[in-house]
């Protein structure tokens, strides 16, 4: 196999997000009667609020769902993320080690409007070619369509391609893809993750170099 694109995940790999969309989310969802435990809501990590809302509220009607989404629009931007000071540190040299060598995609589950607010953030947006938002997607993560459509718009076949994920759904979207998945653990270890999908669990984006140095 001669890998030719590397395709990123945003929240848990480039930056640590994920405790922080923990809290906000379940403050969000039990504010609105939904009655969550931490538990329960960790199982969530990886996918968006549209899946989110679905899971929890199927007898809703979409616009109900979507009512409940633009309050959660607004709660986040009272709320606001500030990305740069949870960038992953090892996130840049990386980028900038493999940029000259390798293609560079995104897949998040994530909406536009918020990856593109990290990537400006971090002054990480040159790095990447492609972008692609599973929110745009007919279906997001665990289904494979953001990496087959990263895929697609890179010209790339799923063995010319690695992922790098940390959740579950992420994991399985990737696989379900046909792409080689490396897993980056967890920044903190309250939010341990299943990751024995992946192909390679790494403890640092620092060895993935010497990952792709072997495929």
């Amino acid at each position: 196999m001669t890998v030719k694109g590397i395709i990123f995940d945003v929240d848990g790999v480039l930056v640590d997000s994920e405790p922080y969309y923990f809290e906000q989310r379940l403050a969000f969802l039990n504010a609105i009667g939904a009655r969550l435990t931490a538990e329960e809501s960790r199982k969530q990590i990886g996918s968006n609020m549209n899946a989110v809302l679905k899971q929890l509220f199927p007898n809703h009607t979409v616009l109900e769902r979507a009512a409940i989404k633009n309050g959660y629009t607004s709660y986040k931007a009272a709320h606001p993320i500030v990305f740069k000071n949870i960038m992953n540190p090892d996130a840049q040299p990386l980028l900038a080690t493999v940029a000259p060598t390798y293609q560079i995609g995104l897949a998040s589950a994530g909406e536009r409007g918020i990856i593109q607010q990290m990537l400006l953030e971090t002054a990480l947006e040159p790095y990447f070619e492609t972008v692609v938002s599973g929110a745009e997607i007919a279906h997001n993560k665990p289904a494979p369509d953001v990496y087959l459509e990263a895929l697609k718009r890179m010209h790339l076949e799923p063995t010319e391609a690695v992922a790098i994920e940390d959740s579950a759904l992420g994991i399985q979207a990737g696989k379900a893809a046909g792409l080689t998945v490396i897993a980056l653990k967890p920044f903190d270890p309250l939010f341990a993750i299943d990751q024995s999908a992946a192909d390679y669990q790494i403890e640092s984006l620092k060895e993935v170099p010497a990952i792709l140095a072997t495929l």
